[in-house]
C-alpha cells in the first residue's frame, strides 16, 4: 500500500466523474479498486473516504462519485492505497457488457477504456445513463440484461448490498457467462483494516468483508 499526497483540481456535475484528481502514479486505483481519502482541512470527518476511479487522466485519475459536498478544487487529500481486489478484464474479452445497478454507473466506466483498447465491443446497461460517454459504447437499459448477456464474453456489474437478492435470480440465468465479475457497493468505515464488519457480504459460501476480499467478487460466489 501507497500513502501520498493527492489534490483535487476540477470538479464535475456530468454524473460521469466528480473530480479530477493529481497523484502519483501508484495511487491511481485500477477499476473496482479504491483509495482511501483523507482531507486534512477538514477536522469534522476523522475517518477517510472511500474513493474509485471512473478512468485515467494525465496526472492522477477521475474520481467516480459522490464525494463529500465540502471536496473543491484545490483540496489537499492525503491517499491510502490502492486497496481491495479490482475487476480483471480478461485480454481475450470481445463482448463486453456493464450493468449498473444502482445510483451511478460511473465505477464501471474505468472498464472502458481498457475494454475499448482491445477492441472490445461495449454494452452500458443502466437506467439513468451519463451524457458524454464515447459513440462507440452502447448504451441499454436494465431491463435488456438476459438479452446483452447472451453475447457477452465479460460481465461486470455495480450494485448495493441491499439489492443482491434482486440479481440472484436473473443471475441464475447468466451461467453460460465465461466470466462475470460483481462491485459490491457499501460502506467502509475502518478503511479496510476489517475489524468493524459493517461491510460484510452474505455469499454463497458464507460471509466475506468487501474492504478486504473484495469489494469486487466473482458473480458465482453470490448465487444462493
Amino acid at each position: 500500500m501507497h500513502i501520498a499526497k493527492g489534490c483535487i483540481d476540477e470538479i464535475y456535475l456530468d454524473g460521469r466523474r466528480a473530480a479530477r484528481l493529481t497523484c502519483p502514479p501508484a495511487l491511481v486505483p485500477a477499476p473496482g479498486q479504491y483509495l482511501l481519502a483523507h482531507a486534512a482541512a477538514d477536522p469534522a470527518s476523522p475517518l477517510a473516504n472511500p474513493i474509485f476511479a471512473a478512468g485515467i487522466c494525465p496526472g492522477g485519475f477521475y474520481a467516480a462519485p459522490p464525494l463529500p459536498d465540502n471536496w473543491l478544487p484545490g483540496t489537499e487529500l492525503t491517499l491510502r492505497g490502492p486497496r481491495g481486489h479490482g475487476f480483471s478484464l480478461p485480454a481475450a474479452a470481445r463482448f463486453v457488457a456493464l450493468a449498473a445497478f444502482g445510483g451511478t454507473c460511473a465505477r464501471l466506466l474505468a472498464l472502458l477504456e481498457p475494454a475499448l483498447a482491445q477492441k472490445a465491443a461495449v454494452v452500458l446497461l443502466t437506467d439513468d445513463p451519463p451524457d458524454g460517454l464515447p459513440s462507440a459504447v452502447e448504451i441499454s437499459p436494465l431491463s435488456a440484461l438476459p438479452e446483452t448477456a447472451s453475447w457477452a464474453d465479460y460481465l461486470a456489474i455495480d450494485i448495493p448490498r441491499a439489492a443482491i437478492p434482486d440479481i440472484q435470480k436473473p443471475a441464475q440465468q447468466l451461467s453460460h457467462i465465461g466470466y462475470a465479475q460483481v462491485l459490491i457497493e457499501t460502506p467502509i468505515p475502518c478503511g479496510g483494516i476489517g475489524e468493524c464488519s459493517l461491510c460484510a457480504v452474505s455469499l454463497r459460501k458464507g460471509y466475506r468483508l468487501a474492504c478486504q476480499d473484495g469489494p469486487v467478487f466473482d458473480l458465482k460466489a453470490i448465487l444462493g
